[in-house]
């Protein structure tokens, strides 16, 4: 009897484990486009968005199907609101990637006027290279870091950028990779939020500065999740070891009633 309290004690301590790390997860979960459902659908905040000029959600995502880009003019939008206001103060954006060929400043997923050269979007978290990534955040300065040899075309890697009001953090597989110019990189709330322009998925405005010179990124793109808040590092790790949380009850769009986070899902 005694055996079989002990075991029932294991499962319900497990269970509660459990049960924190998902409550920890999804606090501050605002936004969160899974592509499963073969549309830029957020099946969080409501803020669905479009694809544009060829982009296809395909399946062979990291979990279930992706957003595809083929490099020659496609990408996602998502409409600026004011619930992302919420950008202005502290944020998290995570996202699995698979890059096929990384190029010069072409975006994961970013808002703002210009991908960089000055302070002129919001956040990002782009390729530079087959192996080199650029993150930043802008304050009225552009607090931009980059990394190099941080990840591999060819292969699924999880990246994330924190920022809780004072310092941002980039992440490639729950790892913090080294920058000259920093990472953490210090930048201070409040950050710009460049109203009216929209969160992109694959493409990269203005880059050197150029207007029209944009960079479209040729790979695929899952489970882009953006929170109200800085992740911790444990979460992080979470996330890239293909923790998902899952939807267990659908947006109800007539009451908009919240969606219901339930279970974490691997692969």
């Amino acid at each position: 009897m005694r055996q079989l309290r002990t075991f029932l004690y294991i499962v319900a301590f497990g269970v509660g484990l459990t049960a924190n790390a998902l409550a920890d997860l999804a606090d501050g979960l605002v936004n969160a486009w899974t592509f499963d459902d073969g549309k830029v659908t957020d099946v969080i905040g409501g803020h669905d968005g479009k694809l544009i000029d060829g982009a296809a959600v395909v399946k062979g995502g990291m979990f279930g199907m992706a957003l595809d880009l083929k490099g020659d003019g496609g990408y996602a939008s998502v409409e600026d609101s004011p619930d992302f206001d919420y950008q202005a103060n502290a944020m998290s954006v995570s996202a699995w990637i698979f890059v096929r060929a990384g190029k010069d400043h072409s975006a994961i997923v970013w808002k703002g006027e210009k991908i960089g050269w000055g302070s002129l979007y919001t956040f990002r978290i782009a390729t530079t290279s087959n192996t080199g990534l650029t993150w930043g955040t802008c304050n009225g300065a552009e607090n931009y870091f980059a990394t190099d040899g941080a990840y591999a075309a060819g292969e699924w890697v999880h990246v994330c950028q924190t920022v809780d009001g004072k310092t941002a953090i980039g992440y490639v597989n729950a790892k913090v990779p080294a920058s000259g110019q920093g990472n953490p990189k210090a930048s201070a709330a409040p950050y710009n939020l460049f109203k009216g322009k929209p969160i992109e998925m694959g493409v990269g405005r203005a880059v050197g500065g150029t207007v029209g010179n944009d960079a479209y990124l040729d790979g695929m793109i899952d489970e882009i999740y953006l929170w109200d808040r800085a992740l911790s590092l444990e979460e992080v790790q979470e996330l890239s070891a293909g923790g998902r949380p899952d939807a267990a009850l659908a947006v109800n769009a007539a009451s908009k009633a919240t969606t219901t986070w339930g279970a974490l899902k691997t692969r």
